[in-house]
């Protein structure tokens, strides 16, 4: 599980983007119980504290940008 600052932000460990989730954790329920009609990246900011699909993309290798080799 991903945890917050004290102001509720979320350090992207991609692009160092300091964010505030869409989603808020409630409960001890897995992420895609508690928001099963919430969008994957949605879901995955607070499982991974990725901020963005790209910044999953580029973590996985897959459809790599050259903004992030710069």
């Amino acid at each position: 599980m991903i945890n917050s600052n004290k102001d509720g932000l979320i350090e992207c460990p991609c692009c160092k983007l300091l964010y505030k989730p869409v989603l808020k954790r409630v409960g001890n329920e897995s992420i895609q119980t508690i928001y099963p009609n919430s969008a994957p990246w949605e879901r995955e900011q607070l499982i991974s504290g990725l901020c963005s699909e790209k910044c999953w993309d580029v973590m996985s290798g897959i459809d790599i940008d050259d903004e992030y080799n710069e």
